[in-house]
C-alpha cells in the first residue's frame, strides 16, 4: 500500500516539476525579451510576476483534472491504509 501511495505522490511531484520547468523557461525567455526592449527593474519584475501567475492558472486549468484525480486516488489509498494497516499485495504470487 505504501508503494502505491509513494507512486501517486511521485506522479504529483513530477507534474508540479513540469509546471515549474515551464514557468522557468517562460520567465527566462521573457526576461531576455524585456531586456532587449529596454525594460528593466520593477516594471520587468511586474511583467514576470503576471506571466508566472498566468502560466500557473493555465496549468491548473489544463492539468486540474489530472491533479484532482491523483489527489482523489491518493486520499483513497491513505484511507485504505488507515482502515487496513496490515494489508499488502504479495509480490511473488505464482498462478
Amino acid at each position: 500500500m505504501n508503494s502505491a501511495i509513494d507512486f501517486v505522490l511521485t506522479l504529483i511531484l513530477r507534474l508540479v516539476g513540469v509546471v515549474m520547468a515551464v514557468i522557468i523557461l517562460i520567465e527566462n525567455a521573457l526576461r531576455h525579451l524585456l531586456e532587449q526592449a529596454g525594460i528593466h527593474g520593477q516594471t520587468q519584475s511586474a511583467v514576470l510576476v503576471v506571466a508566472a501567475i498566468l502560466v500557473i492558472v493555465g496549468a491548473l486549468r489544463l492539468l486540474g483534472g489530472i491533479f484532482g484525480l491523483l489527489i482523489t486516488v491518493l486520499l483513497i489509498l491513505m484511507i485504505l491504509n488507515l482502515l487496513m494497516p496490515g494489508f499488502h499485495v504479495p509480490m511473488n504470487v505464482h498462478a
